[in-house]
């Protein structure tokens, strides 16, 4: 798993399994705040389906946090205001980049995340596709 999927993943996983794994490492693990967790705002930009333009939708709340774990940065952003999310998430990141032990738990843990996002998307779709107007039949 490439590292922007990660941080995707991160970015959409439940906050309390992540905070989970992240206090394990903590337990032993020596981690580095480089920075804390921080609200901001953020443009959302969106993909226009009509004329397939990129436009900005509107501002965000996120919160983001780094730290360090060895010589590895780690860093997440999550929508809302969720220090904990952030500040596990990122604590996370730095644990794959460090090659943790509980690295392969973490990849495994996002990787059933991924499935997850992946059938509520597909749920979401399917309800908003009866919503679907037809202009072809509507004479």
């Amino acid at each position: 798993m490439n590292r922007d999927k990660r941080f995707e993943l991160i970015a959409h996983a439940n906050s309390e399994r992540i905070c989970e794994i992240a206090e394990r490492i903590l337990a032993d693990t020596e981690v580095e705040v480089i920075k804390k967790p921080v609200g901001g705002m953020i443009m959302m930009r969106f993909r226009d389906t009509a004329e397939k333009c990129i436009f900005n939708l509107g501002e965000v709340l996120v919160t983001e946090a780094e730290v360090r774990i060895g010589e590895e940065l780690g860093y997440a952003m999550v929508m809302g205001r969720d220090p904990e999310a952030a500040l596990a998430g990122a604590i996370l990141d730095a644990a794959v980049e460090a090659e943790h032990t509980l690295a392969p738990e973490i990849v495994d843990l996002l990787g059933s995340e991924e499935v997850r996002r992946k059938e509520e998307l597909q749920k979401t779709r399917a309800e908003v596709v009866t919503t679907k107007v037809d202009f072809e039949v509507m004479v």
